[in-house]
C-alpha cells in the first residue's frame, strides 16, 4: 500500500510541475458578497465527502435548527478547526518539502518519512471531515436531515466550494 501512494504522491508532484508549465488561467473574478475568503483550503478537502456543517451553519434558518442545533455543530466547529487548520498547514508545508526533496534528489528515507507523514494527516482530515458529517445527522432531525441533503445536492459546485470557506 505504501508503495501505491508514493506513486500517487509522485504522480502529483510532477503533474503540478506539468500544470505549473502551463499558461495561466484567467482569475475566476470576486468571492460572492459575504465571503471572505476565496476558497484557500479547496484542495484539501476530498470529493467524495459532504461538507454539510458549514451549510447547516449558514442555512440554519431555513432548516429551522433550535437555538441548542445550532450551539452543538459551532461548539464541534470550534473544537475540530483548532485540530485541522494546523493538520492542513503542515499539509501544505510537507507537499512543499516533498517536492523540494524530490527535486534535489534527497534519499529514500527522507521521501519516504516524508509519504508517510502526508499518507497520516491525510487520513486525520478524512476522519475529520467524516465526523463533521456524522455530527451534522446526529444534531438534526429525520426531516432536517432530508431537507439539507436536497439543499447539498442542488447546490451549484463552484458556490458550494466558495461557501464552505
Amino acid at each position: 500500500m505504501l508503495k501505491s501512494w508514493f506513486w500517487v504522491v509522485l504522480l502529483g508532484v510532477f503533474s503540478t510541475q506539468v500544470a505549473c508549465a502551463m499558461p495561466p488561467m484567467k482569475p475566476m473574478g470576486s468571492a460572492p458578497p459575504g465571503c471572505h475568503l476565496a476558497m484557500p483550503h479547496r484542495f484539501f478537502h476530498h470529493p467524495m465527502i459532504p461538507m454539510l456543517l458549514p451549510l447547516a451553519e449558514m442555512r440554519s434558518y431555513g432548516l429551522h435548527l433550535s437555538d441548542q442545533q445550532v450551539s452543538t455543530l459551532a461548539i464541534w466547529h470550534n473544537r475540530h478547526m483548532r485540530i485541522a487548520v494546523p493538520l492542513m498547514k503542515r499539509v501544505r508545508e510537507d507537499k512543499k518539502a516533498l517536492h523540494a526533496a524530490l527535486l534535489r534528489g534527497a534519499g529514500r528515507g527522507t521521501v519516504h518519512e516524508l509519504v508517510e507523514r502526508l499518507e497520516r494527516d491525510h487520513m486525520r482530515l478524512l476522519g475529520l471531515e467524516v465526523a463533521q458529517v456524522r455530527i451534522v445527522h446526529k444534531t438534526l432531525s429525520p426531516d432536517q436531515w432530508h431537507k439539507i441533503v436536497g439543499m447539498y445536492r442542488h447546490m451549484p459546485p463552484m458556490r458550494f466550494m466558495m461557501m464552505h470557506h
